[in-house]
């Protein structure tokens, strides 16, 4: 994680006015520490994410069935012209897909950092890391593991009981992952 000399002065500065801790440097991956904060830090962010998301995508599933309900001849002219006539509905339906659609863009920059970094301590050997998320040491072919992230990250961030807790984030993604990492194993 690159972090500009302009980023490091405004987190200093944020830490210090709000008695706050957050990272000013980038990540040492010489150190057991900085590789247990960088894999909480980056799974926390994707799990986060995909619960935004999913709030945003039910809102605006939920929209589009009060928008049929209460709003007919607006929801078919929205299938048929791609807008609708009031203005002010049309903005809060743009607006609501709009931030959906961004924080679909979010939370795949986020997934392909989850992907990655979790590859990248298994492709490193890093067997105390993966002791201390994942209860033991575990190997797995990185193969088996890029197709475990590859199908299923998705649900291993959102089958979790959000609490928006970063220890809860990572200890229950953790667990996922050592399950489908298990049943892997199990299939061969």
């Amino acid at each position: 994680m690159f972090i500009s000399k302009d980023q490091q002065t405004k987190i200093k500065q944020l830490n210090q006015i709000l008695g706050m801790k957050h990272r000013s440097t980038p990540f040492d991956f010489n150190k057991k520490e900085d590789w247990i904060e960088a894999i909480e830090m980056i799974t926390a962010e994707y799990v986060d994410f995909c619960e935004y998301w999913g709030r945003l995508s039910n809102l605006n599933s939920n929209l589009d069935e009060s928008l049929e309900c209460f709003y007919p001849a607006s929801w078919v002219e929205i299938s048929q012209e791609g807008n609708v006539k009031d203005a002010k509905l049309n903005n809060a339906i743009k607006s609501v897909n709009k931030a959906e659609d961004s924080l679909r863009v979010l939370m795949e920059r986020a997934e392909e950092k989850c992907r990655k970094i979790w590859i990248l301590v298994f492709e490193s050997q890093q067997k105390a890391v993966i002791k201390e998320f994942l209860g033991e040491e575990m190997t797995c072919s990185i193969e088996d593991l890029q197709e475990i992230l590859e199908e299923e990250i998705f649900e291993m961030a959102t089958e979790i009981e959000y609490t928006g807790n970063v220890e809860n984030s990572i200890r229950e993604f953790s667990t996922n992952l050592k399950q489908k990492i298990e049943l892997k194993k199990l299939e061969q």
